[in-house]
Order: C-alpha cells, then sequence, then structure tokens
C-alpha cells in the first residue's frame, strides 16, 4: 500500500513511481491531484462567442446578447482576420477597450496599465471567426468571496448575498436600457408621440440648408411642420417685409395662409389685356374664400 512520504521502494530497485496520481499523493496526502487539476482548468477557462456585426467601428453583439466583454478582459480571434490596415492574430492576446459592458467594445494592443493603443477597425476580411476570452480564476479572486473582519458594524457594509446582488445589478441595467430607449437625445431622432412643449422653440441650422430651396428637400434640413407643410424654417418667421415697402414676401417653397386682411385696394400688376371669359366652375381645384364688408366670396383657384 502506498504512504505518503514513503520514498522509493528498495523490493522496486528504487523505481520511480510513472502514476502521476499516486506519486503527487506520496508527496502531498491523497487527493492533491484532484485539486491541482481543477486550479490548472481554472487558468486554462475560456469563454468563446462567433463575430456578429461592426458598428461605428465597435464590435457589435445585438441588444439581445448576454455575452459581456468589460474593459481589460484578455481576448484573441480563432483565426487571423483581416480589420482594415491591421490584421488580428490567433494566439495573441488584445484587451478589452471602450465597451458599454453591454453589447459593443473595440480591441487595444496593450493593456490600460500600459496605455491603451485601439486598433482601428474599418472592415473584416470575413465573419466566420470566434472571440476567446480567457476567463482564469486567480487567487485574489476567491479572496473577494471571504467575509471581511467587521470592525464598524454601523457604518461598514459589504456584499454578502453575490447571487442577488447580481440579479439587482442585471435589472437595473436592462431598466436604464429601457427608459434610455425612451428618451430624445442629441442625434438623430425619430418618433411618432406626441410631444408637448411648455415655452419657446428655437430650431438651428448649422448647416445652412434652409438657405435655398435646394437644401428644404433634405430630410436633414430643420423646420416645423404643419402637416406635410414647412411652417417655419430655422429660427425665423417665413413671412419678411420686403424692402422700402409695407409689404410681406416669403422664399417658402410652400406656403400656407390662414388669414389674410387687405386694408386697401387689390391691384393686379403685369396684366395688359383684361378680358371676361366664362369658365366652367369644373375647371377649378380649388376655392379661396373671401370677406367683403361682411360677404363671403370665393376666388376660385386651379393648381
Amino acid at each position: 500500500m502506498v504512504k505518503q512520504n514513503q520514498g522509493f521502494r528498495r523490493d522496486l530497485n528504487l523505481q520511480e513511481n510513472t502514476n502521476d496520481t499516486q506519486a503527487l499523493s506520496n508527496l502531498a496526502g491523497p487527493g492533491i491531484a484532484n485539486d491541482l487539476r481543477i486550479i490548472q482548468n481554472n487558468l486554462r477557462n475560456i469563454a468563446t462567442v462567433g463575430f456578429n456585426t461592426l458598428f461605428n467601428g465597435f464590435f457589435y453583439f445585438g441588444e439581445e446578447n448576454d455575452f459581456v466583454f468589460t474593459n481589460d478582459d484578455v481576448v484573441g480571434v480563432s483565426t487571423d482576420v483581416g480589420v482594415g490596415v491591421t490584421t488580428l492574430f490567433a494566439g495573441r492576446d488584445y484587451f478589452v477597450c471602450n465597451s458599454n459592458a453591454i453589447n459593443q467594445f473595440k480591441l487595444s494592443s496593450t493593456s490600460s496599465e500600459i496605455g491603451i493603443s485601439t486598433i482601428v477597425v474599418n472592415s473584416v476580411s470575413r465573419t466566420d471567426f470566434n472571440f476567446v476570452r480567457k476567463d482564469p480564476v486567480h487567487q485574489e479572486n476567491l479572496l473577494n468571496y471571504i467575509r471581511p473582519e467587521i470592525q464598524d458594524e454601523e457604518e461598514f457594509s459589504y456584499i454578502s448575498d453575490i447571487n442577488g446582488t447580481f440579479d439587482n445589478v442585471q435589472a437595473l441595467n436592462e431598466t436604464s436600457q429601457f427608459f434610455i430607449t425612451k428618451k430624445y437625445k442629441g442625434t438623430d431622432t425619430t418618433t411618432s408621440d406626441d410631444i408637448k412643449f411648455e415655452g419657446s422653440v428655437i430650431i438651428s441650422d448649422p448647416a445652412k440648408l434652409n438657405t435655398g430651396d435646394a437644401g428644404l428637400n433634405d430630410p436633414k434640413s430643420p423646420g416645423i411642420f404643419i402637416g406635410d407643410t414647412r411652417a417655419f424654417s430655422s429660427d425665423n418667421n417665413p413671412w419678411v417685409v420686403d424692402a422700402g415697402t409695407t409689404s410681406l414676401k416669403t422664399s417658402s417653397s410652400s406656403v400656407s395662409v390662414g388669414e389674410l386682411y387687405f386694408s386697401d385696394d387689390v391691384t393686379i400688376t403685369g396684366v395688359s389685356v383684361v378680358s371676361d371669359t366664362e369658365v366652367p366652375v369644373t375647371a377649378f381645384t380649388h376655392k379661396l374664400p373671401i370677406v367683403i364688408n361682411g360677404e363671403t366670396y370665393y376666388l376660385l383657384l386651379s393648381t
């Protein structure tokens, strides 16, 4: 029977034991081989997730992804892959950076302890590769689970329910992500919700899209619309006083008038010949009501 610390056996001509498990048990006691095997495997722990897509220079994994990369995680790729002017090589360690700890991250060739050197990713030469994250378990990871000594029971606190804390953090993250989607941000925002304003609304036009008719057709041209009609562009009323006169003019391509009041006679200029011609009412497409001395008349118009 094998005994601890018995040394080499003379009846076996001092032959060394070739059974590693038995040899380790002789040196450190039964069971030590299994303990070392667990520790060794912990240092070899990895997590693998396939490439999904690129989004604004980030590796992006979608809203439903449960695989989280955090800054300074050590990762590699399963095969060599070109990412623009750079190539990620299989077997080489890279470090996660600029991660939102939810679904996107970038890679650095160095850790934050040395200084981040972000790898610019413009494209990928292949999509059939995996990210391999190293998940070793070190002594300091295990020490974090040890109940600390409490010297001040009133002010000192620590996490006693690890699983409950994880669940709470996950719930807070999901709640925050939900409400972020309900907020209006400084980027392009499209919504069908009714918006109520208290106070004034200021619209700016830094790209000068409202300075000409061509810019007004750009979907990014700022303005306030009533239905499909542009009511206001930029921060100015579309009607301005014509220089040297008291008349109003506008350069808007689409104009609607709620109530128009003439304080004097209406004169039509630019017509050299005046003739009366009877035209069928069906030839007109629109009518504009006009009140003269309390009576309503209709000006027939056609497009």
